[in-house]
């Protein structure tokens, strides 16, 4: 896989797939989706409600300095977004802005598949707020891996990025195989979501940084 289209999958927060043939659906796990969520507001909180994505909003990512990749809102509907990222792989994300996997540019086969969904984010978000989801994550050619991961926002900071600086949500991702928590390492992933933008702005995977470097709305 190239870097720019590694940069697609980990940069808009699907787990890293390999190339090969369309995959199948997955079966969905019988705990699958959400599984666990803090739900009442502490007195005090500042509450973050869901965004809002528009066709047309772009986003700029950058991997370790390196690698730059720019993504496009091209449908919004009902059933989520569809991104239009390098190479034309088309990544989904539920309205709540869940992982559903990636798309090549032609076809209806996905290559990527998170079922039902990897709930990224549940809204609305504050800090403290935790929430746990399983998910099977199956790339094309491999096994499908029943995952439960856990997500927490730790605190909210100021991250300064080459797009500008914002005060962002730091979130912690843990993700860990079901039924192989003694035998595979779980995965770490630090999340920086910044409400203004309704985007993340930063992310740490294992030893690497991605940065937002641009970002617009439809029609500016």
């Amino acid at each position: 896989m190239n870097g720019a289209r590694r940069l697609a999958l980990v940069g808009l927060g699907a787990l890293a797939a390999c190339r090969g043939a369309p995959v199948a659906a997955a079966p969905t796990p019988a705990a699958g989706g959400l599984l666990h969520a803090d739900l009442e507001l502490p007195p005090g909180a500042e509450r973050h409600d869901r965004p809002q994505w528009q066709v047309g909003d772009r986003f700029t990512l950058v991997r370790g300095g390196l690698l730059t990749a720019e993504f496009v809102v091209e449908a919004a509907d009902a059933n989520g977004y569809v991104l239009r990222g390098p190479g034309g792989a088309r990544l989904r994300r539920d309205l709540d802005l869940g992982n559903l996997g990636e798309w090549p540019a032609a076809g209806e086969q996905p290559q990527h598949l998170l079922s039902p969904v990897d709930v990224r984010y549940h809204w609305p978000l504050w800090v403290g707020k935790r929430w746990q989801c399983e998910f099977v994550d199956q790339a094309a050619g491999g096994p499908a891996l029943r995952t439960r991961v856990d997500y927490e926002v730790e605190a909210t900071d100021r991250v300064r990025t080459p797009a500008g600086t914002f005060d962002a949500l730091r979130i912690l991702r843990t993700a860990r195989l079901v039924g192989a928590e003694d035998r595979v390492l779980w995965r770490t992933q630090v999340i920086w979501y910044a409400p203004s933008l309704g985007t993340e702005v930063r992310q740490v995977l294992a030893d690497t940084r991605i940065d937002l470097v641009a970002f617009s709305r439809a029609g500016t």
